[in-house]
């Protein structure tokens, strides 16, 4: 049985890699991808999970400072970013440079609260991590022009399945990554790229399932709760970006393939001698070994 079990495995991550290269080819830029630096500092990725106001609570801003910091998604709208002044500024959601005639009301007023609070709040210089696509988009080229401390630099979100051999090439060379159904996913992958040898995640709290209910329509709806909306939404229709209900299956499956990549990460992580740590103070993210910031920061600098 076992060997049976090892035959099926080989085959469909063969199935898995071939699948892979082709949307490679179809979707990756070869040229122009973010690259690696020399990094003299530990990044730390500031989740938007409401456990972040127990990171930047317990720890002393002197202690931040120790680390490069990279902020993710709406965080921009928050009244604490001006004070956090991130390095890195990661986007990966497609509705940020999408055409308004793509979006519902909804995820146009997200894109253009979000361009406004960068290009009015922003007063360190500081590089935006965007997908390939954002090279297409007016609003974001826009975005990128008004406001010089704005810098740009590219990545590819194309999902990378399959054989770890070819997986990781290909990770290597910047043409994709596990599927970026998370921020943090290719927050991560691109915090390797660029050198960094230790990753902290702090404020991944991850808490979905338990904000995931069912109304007697049978629509399922998610209570959207982050550091900066500690109280969270009213629960709401799961929708994609033009109005389209979600079912159940579909939310969880979205939810699973997140925590996975961050198994596949793991196992890259580890084979690149790169140390990811969840400092989190609350996050159902089993992946990554569990530390304190502050013990973090001081094995960083004996090494």
């Amino acid at each position: 049985m076992r060997i049976l079990l090892c035959i099926q495995s080989f085959i469909v991550g063969l199935i898995q890699t071939k699948l892979s290269a082709m949307r490679i080819l179809l979707q990756s830029n070869f040229i122009g991808i973010v690259q690696h630096e020399t990094q003299t500092k530990p990044l730390l990725i500031l989740g938007n999970g409401p456990s972040l106001n127990d990171t930047l609570k317990n720890n002393a801003a002197a202690l931040l400072e120790g680390f490069d910091s990279m902020a993710v998604n709406a965080a921009a709208c928050s009244d604490q970013f001006s004070a956090l002044q991130p390095n890195l500024y990661i986007l990966n959601a497609v509705t940020y440079f999408q055409n308004d005639s793509e979006l519902s009301p909804f995820y146009i007023q997200a894109k253009y609260d979000l361009f406004e609070a960068l290009k009015a709040k922003t007063r360190w210089e500081m590089t935006l991590l965007v997908p390939f696509r954002a090279k297409k988009s007016t609003d974001f080229q826009q975005l990128i022009a008004s406001n010089p401390n704005l810098k740009v630099r590219y990545f590819n979100q194309t999902p990378v399945e399959g054989l770890n051999f070819w997986s990781h090439r290909w990770y290597n060379i910047g043409w994709g990554m596990p599927r970026p159904h998370n921020v943090l996913i290719p927050g991560i992958m691109t915090g390797i790229r660029l050198g960094y040898k230790t990753i902290a995640i702090v404020g991944a709290d991850h808490s979905w399932l338990a904000d995931l209910s069912v109304n007697d329509k049978n629509e399922a709806l998610l209570r959207h709760v982050h550091y900066y909306a500690t109280d969270g939404t009213q629960p709401m229709k799961v929708e994609d970006r033009i109005d389209r209900p979600r079912k159940l299956h579909e939310i969880i499956h979205k939810f699973y393939l997140s925590f996975k990549g961050y198994w596949q990460i793991r196992a890259y992580a580890n084979k690149k001698q790169v140390s990811i740590i969840n400092a989190s103070s609350v996050s159902m993210i089993d992946a990554f070994d569990r530390k304190p910031l502050a013990q973090l920061l001081n094995v960083t600098d004996k090494n």
